[in-house]
């Protein structure tokens, strides 16, 4: 202990310099891992968040899927009425020109008197190949 004491006086600012370069190394290590363990749990909050959003983006992108496919379906539905619907118009309007056509080579009297019917119109005369209309220019031939 005689010798320590010496010891100490004489180099006691070499000793303080080595207890302060200690204490801030050790004061470094722990500020380091304090920082890599908050950059690891960044890291694996970023790896959840990033799960978290490609397990929410396959769920929006099946929803987007089955829209398509059901907006598809009720597209082909539609295009399917409306073929239909066109087929029906096609038809009735066969079976309507059939009849006027049959009802003017029949009884052409009835024919013009339907024509004045429906579109207000008045014939001239006794012609049978001219009417005139009010709401129309001209006449039309039968």
């Amino acid at each position: 202990m005689e010798t320590l004491l010496p010891f100490l006086g004489k180099y006691w600012k070499e000793i303080a310099l080595a207890a302060l370069l200690f204490a801030v190394s050790f004061l470094w290590w722990q500020d380091r891992q304090g920082l890599v363990s908050a950059y690891d749990a960044s890291v694996e909050s970023y790896e959840t968040r990033i799960k978290d959003l490609k397990e929410s983006y396959k769920r929006e992108t099946e929803r987007k899927e089955a829209a398509l496919e059901e907006y598809k379906e009720k597209m082909e539905n539609l295009e399917n009425e409306y073929s239909e619907y066109r087929s029906a118009i096609v038809e009735v309007k066969a079976e309507r020109i059939n009849e006027l056509v049959r009802l003017r080579m029949e009884n052409p009297r009835q024919l013009i008197a339907e024509i004045e019917e429906r579109f207000h119109c008045h014939s001239q005369a006794i012609n049978l190949e001219r009417v005139s209309c009010r709401r129309g220019k001209g006449t039309v031939r039968l």
